[in-house]
């Protein structure tokens, strides 16, 4: 996964999640469980506002426990007044559609161009070597090539390199 896919399956920028990884001194590896893991400590210290060493604290135990349970105490105060739930199932489930976008939408482009179908007449069996052969290739040599062996075509491009070679040395 690119770092880029990496930062859209986490819900981050990557400028934040290398920031964050500094401050935490933690290695960031463009894996699955580790987008989950940054993604979490996003949602914690971005939108509940928790401190970065405390969220990281928190998502590493949310997400060991994981499995079947479906909410976590992320903190809670003393007395057990207040706490802060985060619901699993419910980030689980955003956290795959970030992924899916990030593996399908935000797939890098193949450099160069991008071949072209066949379509209609050129489609057809056979239409690119009659294409060819009124292009005017001589088809007859490179049927007579292809029914050599590949150490039969290797000793005539051998001879041929000898040929020429002869050519140049009588040129000089």
């Amino acid at each position: 996964m690119t770092a880029h896919q990496f930062a859209i399956a986490a819900g981050a920028q990557t400028k934040w999640i290398l920031n964050s990884a500094a401050l935490l001194r933690r290695r960031v590896s463009h894996t699955v469980n580790d987008a989950r893991w940054w993604g979490l400590l996003r949602v914690l210290t971005e939108h509940l506002g928790l401190p970065l060493q405390l969220a990281a604290d928190a998502t590493t135990r949310c997400l060991r426990k994981g499995g079947s349970v479906r909410q976590i105490s992320v903190n809670a105060d003393p007395s057990g007044s207040a706490s802060v739930l985060v619901d699993l199932h419910r980030y689980q489930s955003t956290f795959l559609g970030n992924l899916s976008r990030a593996l399908v939408l935000e797939t890098p482009k193949r450099r160069g161009r991008p071949s072209r179908p066949l379509t209609g007449a050129r489609a057809r069996d056979g239409a690119a070597v009659q294409f060819a052969g009124r292009y005017g290739v001589d088809l007859g040599l490179i049927q007579a090539a292809l029914d050599r062996t590949p150490a039969e075509r290797l000793a005539m491009l051998e001879s041929n390199a000898r040929f020429v070679r002869g050519m140049r040395q009588s040129g000089r």
